[in-house]
């Protein structure tokens, strides 16, 4: 059977300082991603390459904000999305029309733990949009895209907290991570669904109740092709 070209997950970190953290076991050797043998076209994945988004990274990035405030306002509103996604499963290999097949560890079983995940979860307020965390977002893609990283530190050694405080901002919060996707809907998803993530790491940093504000980067990566950074924030320490 003709493998298709995995996407990657990897682990959700939530900075120490403020809250509960969720820090998962992805990268132990039984939740490492599978990577099928492709031919590249000056390093990137021949199968990966396209047009990009449309409307560009911005575009994505406001999408995805959007896409995940969605989802966290209406969960139970969500579920439909994730029933034509898993629609679109055969074994444990997802086939997109006229689109790359993706490769998953768990198949379904993923996509209908998230979904009876959803039915219990209530909704939760929209993340107000951040200035700091976008530039911290953004900085991680320009840092991870031309190189082909990737992971939550930089080739610099930096994480999300370091990233952030270098901005000015407040360095408690957490960090979500994907490659491979360039549609809104597939990021946050992915993310949703977290297959091959054991405990689940970026599902709990989407529906966080600590959280109240976001910023989103996405640009192209040179192994993955596309990637999209959400960085997220608690309330102002000074407002508490």
């Amino acid at each position: 059977m003709k493998r298709g070209f995995a996407h990657l997950v990897l682990a959700a970190v939530v900075a120490a300082g403020i809250g509960p953290a969720a820090v998962s076991a992805a990268a132990e050797e039984n939740e490492r991603p599978y990577y099928p043998a492709v031919s590249t076209a000056n390093g990137v994945p021949r199968v990966m390459t396209g047009p990009g988004p449309i409307g560009g990274s911005e575009q994505l990035a406001r999408e995805v904000h959007d896409e995940m405030n969605l989802m966290r306002t209406d969960p139970q509103g969500y579920i439909r999305f994730l029933e034509d996604y898993r629609a679109q499963f055969r074994g444990d290999q997802v086939f997109r029309p006229g689109r790359v097949t993706v490769q998953t560890r768990e198949g379904v079983a993923a996509v209908d733990e998230a979904i009876a995940f959803l039915r219990r979860q209530q909704p939760l307020p929209p993340l107000r949009f951040d200035g700091v965390l976008t530039l911290s977002a953004k900085d991680h893609v320009a840092d991870q895209g031309p190189t082909g990283f990737v992971g939550h530190y930089g080739t610099d050694g930096w994480d999300f907290a370091t990233r952030v405080a270098r901005r000015g901002g407040e360095p408690w919060g957490g960090e979500n991570i994907s490659y491979g996707y360039d549609t809104a809907r597939e990021v946050i998803i992915q993310l949703l669904v977290d297959d091959n993530v054991r405990d689940r790491g970026h599902r709990v940093n989407l529906f966080q109740t600590g959280y109240v504000r976001a910023g989103v980067g996405c640009g192209p990566h040179a192994v993955f092709y596309y990637m999209c950074v959400i960085d997220y924030g608690y309330e102002f320490v000074g407002k508490r």
